[in-house]
Parts: structure tokens; C-alpha cells; sequence
């Protein structure tokens, strides 16, 4: 849909991505030290978004799990 995104909404979906991010940065490790920033990963996919458009942006939506217009 159009409108501004609920920011509660968009902050939750960002962290939960974040989340997903480390966990499988994570699980590609093993047990070894990880040095990993999600809100900093997020950020970069979120900057993305919004300078891509068509398919390269409905890419990133669907890898992040959410959209900066408000979807997810």
C-alpha cells in the first residue's frame, strides 16, 4: 500500500531481520568468534530500497521480508 510506514512496524520488522541475519551468519560459523553488526547489515538493505526500483527492489523486499513503504 502507499502512506507513511507505522514507525513501531518498520522498527520491528528491521529487528527481526537483524536477528535472521545473525543467526545465520551464525550458523555459518560454527563455534567460532563472530564479529557482526545486524542493525549495520540492515541499514545497507534498507539504503538499497530506497535507491533501487522494479525488480532489484522486489528482491530486496523479499530477502529482507519487508518493505520501506510499509509492507511485510
Amino acid at each position: 500500500g502507499s502512506g507513511t510506514p507505522e514507525p513501531a512496524r518498520v522498527a520491528q520488522l528491521v529487528t527481526d531481520f537483524g536477528l535472521r541475519l545473525f543467526r545465520a551468519a551464525l550458523a555459518a560459523r560454527g563455534d567460532t568468534n563472530v564479529v557482526f553488526a545486524p542493525l549495520g547489515a540492515t541499514s545497507v538493505l534498507v539504503a538499497l530500497q530506497v535507491a533501487t526500483a522494479g525488480r532489484g527492489r522486489q528482491q530486496l523486499e523479499a530477502a529482507t521480508g519487508f518493505s520501506i513503504d510499509g509492507e511485510g
